[in-house]
């Protein structure tokens, strides 16, 4: 019996079964990127504002180039490094890569792949080349001129003579040639939306007003956020998170309405190892319906400011109704404890004791803030607006009154029949109004609001009465209508048939009215 072997079947999974979304290719390579100029600040090669990685996409050749200012990889480690698979020098604590398989993710989106890179004071180069057609066809069940795992991956890899290079440079550049068109990988848009959800960069201060509130808190707690310069195509645009000081809420263009990040509000908590665990912050907004963009829609996981899941992953954390709960809040949790590790699709944690602790306390405060703000704030929210209007209805219910819109018996039981609705569902929305201001739901921006619509509501309900005797005592808007040419019958006549369209298009009061006009513009001669 032979020796176990790592078949080379291995390699498809660590390309493309690993990473079945081609954007997490992006993803990967600037995982490895942020650690390596992590490295180059720690070894006093640049400063922390001097680090970059720029990103360059060529969709008519289909090439993307990803290069980053780090550390690089010395020449004499250089072959070593990069032929290795899962083999990494990293600890995956204080760095975001530490499985030594991000490097493959691209080999299953391009034809060709190369790295390139060099370190701080050599004057060379290394560069390797993976020739990704010649892997699919090793791939191949029939194909037998490999077997295993590490004998494909040397037969597509070739390394180029050493080549000069500047000794002052220090780098390292993924080239990836001949990506697929239907990847999805080349539409600058599409990928740098990606990225602002993704990657780790930091808030834009000029459409987030709350941007440096959130990062004082998290350097106050010994928590900075680790933020990288990502440089977007030639005009060199860097990329931020997409919070801004609105957002969209409603699912279709006739509900949606605009709400304001009025505040944020924060969560910190330790392990019972005393370690931190975790540090988040929460947008306090008017909470009035589902946020519409997906870009911000929910609270979202991060370690070393890199995404973890996507904008569902939270759902589980809410004791009931996860799914809407979490659509109808924006904010992040940097989870913080060395022990809370990022499973291998990066899509949750590796199931653990610290894990546990994160989830039992992240539930009860999921909890906390859907009973608080999303019932709470969101119910009184809409109560003040449906509050605002009831009295905008009745204002123009007063106008109609004074208009003479009362045509018929009819038409008057109809008019105190809605004034009696408007009156008796203001009464339960001005409570459920009163109530939040009184706990200090509503804050200090919208308090002048909350106050004109309350004052409003009171000298709308006194005016109940007299808008009672008017409806009782108006004469029919009908009784001029027709000139005195006409008898008495035929006036009556002439009011019961509008009585009659009055109720016939009771919903649609334009129609009643339009054809009373014309019975009216008819009858305005009386033919002999």
């Amino acid at each position: 019996m032979g020796e176990p072997v790592a078949g080379k079947f291995l390699l498809e999974i660590l390309t493309k079964g690993m990473y079945s979304n081609p954007m997490h290719v992006y993803r990967e390579y600037i995982q490895n990127s942020t650690d390596s100029i992590d490295k180059a600040i720690a070894d006093g090669i640049i400063s922390l504002s001097e680090g970059a990685i720029h990103i360059q996409i060529d969709r008519d050749k289909q090439e993307v180039i990803i290069r980053d200012n780090g550390y690089g990889i010395p020449a004499a480690k250089a072959r070593e490094v990069l032929l290795s698979i899962g083999d990494s020098e990293k600890n995956g604590v204080d760095e975001r890569g530490f499985r030594g398989i991000g490097r493959l993710a691209g080999l299953a989106y391009a034809e060709e792949v190369k790295f390139i890179t060099s370190t701080y004071g050599e004057k060379v180069k290394t560069v390797m080349t993976c020739n990704c057609v010649k892997m699919q066809e090793l791939l191949q069940k029939s194909n037998t001129e490999t077997s295993d795992v590490m004998e494909t991956f040397k037969a597509i890899t070739s390394f180029s003579d050493p080549q000069p290079e500047n000794q002052n440079e220090h780098y390292f550049e993924v080239q990836m040639m001949g990506v697929p068109l239907d990847s999805g990988m080349l539409e600058e848009n599409s990928v740098w939306s990606y990225l602002s959800e993704t990657a780790p960069v930091d808030f834009n201060s000029q459409q987030f007003s709350q941007a440096q509130k959130i990062r004082d808190y998290f350097a106050g707690n010994g928590c900075p956020i680790a933020c990288y310069k990502i440089i977007r195509g030639s005009r060199k645009l860097p990329i931020y998170k997409p919070y801004s000081r609105t957002l969209s809420t409603g699912k279709q263009s006739k509900t949606k309405n605009k709400d304001f990040v009025r505040d944020v509000e924060f969560v910190y908590a330790e392990a019972s190892d005393g370690k931190p665990l975790y540090i988040g912050w929460l947008a306090l907004t008017d909470f009035s319906g589902i946020i519409s963009d997906k870009a911000v829609q929910g609270i979202r996981f991060r370690k070393g400011n890199i995404l973890i899941g996507n904008n569902t992953t939270f759902v589980k954390y809410f004791p009931s109704e996860g799914h809407n709960a979490n659509r109808m809040f924006a904010g992040e949790i940097h989870v913080l404890h060395n022990e809370l590790v990022p499973n291998s699709q990066r899509d949750d944690f590796e199931p653990n004791a610290i894990y546990s602790e994160m989830r039992q306390a992240l539930s009860k405060w999921a909890g906390e803030i859907n009973k608080k703000y999303r019932r709470g704030m969101s119910e009184a929210t809409s109560a003040l607006r449906r509050l605002n209007q009831l009295n905008a209805e009745q204002k123009e219910l007063e106008e109609k009154i004074d208009s003479g819109t009362i045509t018929s018996d009819e038409k008057r039981e109809q008019i105190a029949d809605k004034l009696k609705q408007i009156a008796k569902k203001r009464e339960v929305e001005e409570k459920t109004v009163r109530k939040a201001q009184k706990r200090g739901t509503f804050d200090a921006d919208r308090k002048e609001t909350v106050e004109n619509v309350l004052s409003q509501t009171e000298t709308a309900t006194k005016k109940i009465t007299s808008l009672n005797k008017k409806i009782v005592n108006a004469d029919y808007a009908t009784k001029h209508d027709l000139s005195t040419s006409y008898s008495r019958d035929e006036r009556k006549l002439y009011q019961r048939i509008i009585a009659v369209i009055d109720t016939f298009f009771t919903e649609d009061p334009k129609t009643a009215e339009k054809l009373r006009e014309a019975i009216k513009s008819e009858l305005s001669v009386k033919k002999k």
